[in-house]
């Protein structure tokens, strides 16, 4: 999950909770607010009917009858009520009751008896009513009980109502802090967003040099640019010195190893060397000194494209370098046919030795993997302004687990280490590939030989994307190769 959405939604969350308290604490407040209001009206109807109820009690029974009315005549419709003699028997109902009876639970009646009155909620007919129990004791002396109830429907439909538009607005303040979150998150995260494009762009070219414009503030994100800085400053000085010390260690070993690979030519081929076991050696140092020049002349190479060597740029007919390498290759290779199975004529602007040496390159690796008798196949295609190289081999194929390796440097396959090789022949090719604006790929399998594709873009396709066609067997060539190991 993104940071900015994680931040966004813990703001939100954080809010949520706020409102979600803030919201149960006014809806616990509304509803205690209502039940004392409806408690307070229950208790002024239970007093003045108290009043009325003794008053009455006072008068003789006939006067009773004539000059005063039944107490729940003074009472309001929403009001229901009943009164109870001393021994908890119904005396009076009002009509309001209808059939009904209120009630009449001993412990509600203690409770009056000691606190004066008393409340219960209570269902009859599917509907909850509060019910107060007022006890009628002049000179503390019980009389009777006055019984008023009181429907809290009312009620429950404002709390409902409540509830309803603290679900809605609560929603509605939910999303609209989420997005506000998600705003001050994404500007919040802006200076960090600068450092992940700056080291994505630092991955992308390779620039060392490049440096974060500081932040005139002194938080977190104006420490971390600071340290960024600091960080790329020591990396690009460690690169550097690594690279002037590989440039300047292979520049210095050129030269000797030149004389000692002459002065081997010489003995070699001096009477001198009269006992086999001497010729031997003698051509054992060459053959390692040669390889050791390749090496030290793969390093100077590699070295120089670190350094940021620009190619030369002019117009090469890519079709007769691939055609060249091809014919200069075939005469020293036994049991292995270079083969070119498609050519098309090819212009592009690059620089011709650094095309020559790819192709080389890749050729050379196909013949050293194939074992006789084997083809290597090369063809060139052009499609869209851009040139596809392809150079397939019929060797035994590159393992899943060396095929992300192979383009590494000094990275050599352990099935590969018997041919020979210095491990930068790949890394070199991929470097002039990517310094000519194209990309290199490979596809192998084990048993199924190896396919090096390498595609490069063009200024001109001469033959307008089609193939030519001519006696010369190397006439037509695919610019993508296909190597069987972990290549040089």
């Amino acid at each position: 999950m993104p940071l900015r959405l994680r931040l966004a939604l813990l703001n939100a969350a954080v809010l949520a909770s706020a409102i979600v308290l803030l919201s149960t604490i006014a809806y616990a407040q509304l509803a205690n607010t209502l039940s004392d209001e409806i408690d307070s009206s229950l208790h002024n109807q239970a007093t003045s009917l108290s009043d009325l109820y003794l008053a009455r009690e006072a008068l003789p029974p006939r006067a009773r009858e004539r000059l005063i009315p039944q107490p729940s005549l003074f009472s309001p419709t929403p009001y229901l009520v009943q009164i109870l003699d001393a021994d908890h028997n119904i005396v009076e109902r009002s009509t309001t009751l209808e059939s009904r009876e209120l009630p009449i639970h001993p412990e509600a009646l203690d409770r009056a008896d000691n606190e004066d009155r008393a409340y219960e909620n209570i269902t009859m007919a599917r509907q909850r009513f509060r019910l107060e129990t007022f006890a009628v004791a002049p000179d503390d002396q019980s009389v009777g009980y006055v019984q008023i109830a009181r429907s809290l429907e009312p009620m429950d439909e404002e709390l409902a109502l409540f509830r309803f538009t603290l679900g809605r607005a609560g929603a509605a303040m939910c999303l609209i802090s989420l997005g506000f979150a998600w705003l001050l998150a994404g500007a919040s995260l802006r200076p960090i967003a600068r450092i992940t494009q700056a080291a994505h762009e630092i991955a992308l070219s390779g620039r060392l040099d490049r440096r974060l414009s500081p932040l005139h503030s002194r938080d977190e994100v104006a420490r971390l640019v600071e340290t960024f800085n600091r960080m790329m400053e020591r990396l690009e000085t460690a690169f550097w010195a690594q690279r002037r010390f590989v440039a300047d260690a292979s520049h210095e070993l050129r030269t000797p190893l030149t004389t000692i690979r002459g002065n081997l030519e010489i003995m070699r081929r001096s009477r001198g060397l009269q006992t086999p076991d001497l010729a031997e050696a003698v051509d054992d140092v060459l053959g390692e000194s040669e390889r050791m020049s390749r090496l030290v002349d793969g390093l100077l190479e590699l070295a120089r494209a670190d350094a940021g060597q620009e190619l030369a740029q002019e117009k090469v007919q890519l079709d007769e370098l691939v055609r060249g390498v091809c014919r200069e290759v075939q005469p020293l290779v036994e049991g292995i046919q270079v083969m070119v199975d498609g050519l098309v004529p090819v212009e592009l602007t690059g620089d011709p030795d650094a095309l020559k040496q790819l192709i080389l390159i890749l050729v050379d690796n196909g013949v050293k993997y194939t074992p006789p008798p084997g083809t290597v196949t090369v063809n060139l295609e052009a499609q869209d302004h851009i040139a596809k190289l392809t150079v397939r081999d019929s060797g035994p194929g590159i393992s899943a687990e060396d095929l992300p390796h192979i383009f590494e440097r000094f990275y050599r396959a352990p099935t590969a280490r018997s041919a020979g090789g210095t491990g930068l022949g790949l890394a070199i090719a991929e470097w002039i590939v990517k310094a000519h604006g194209g990309s290199i790929q490979v596809h192998s399998s084990r048993r199924s030989g190896s396919v090096f594709t390498v595609t490069l873009p063009i200024t001109t396709n001469m033959a307008d994307g089609k193939t030519a066609t001519s006696s010369d067997p190397y006439a037509a060539l695919n610019l993508s190769l296909e190597s069987p190991g972990a290549r040089s």
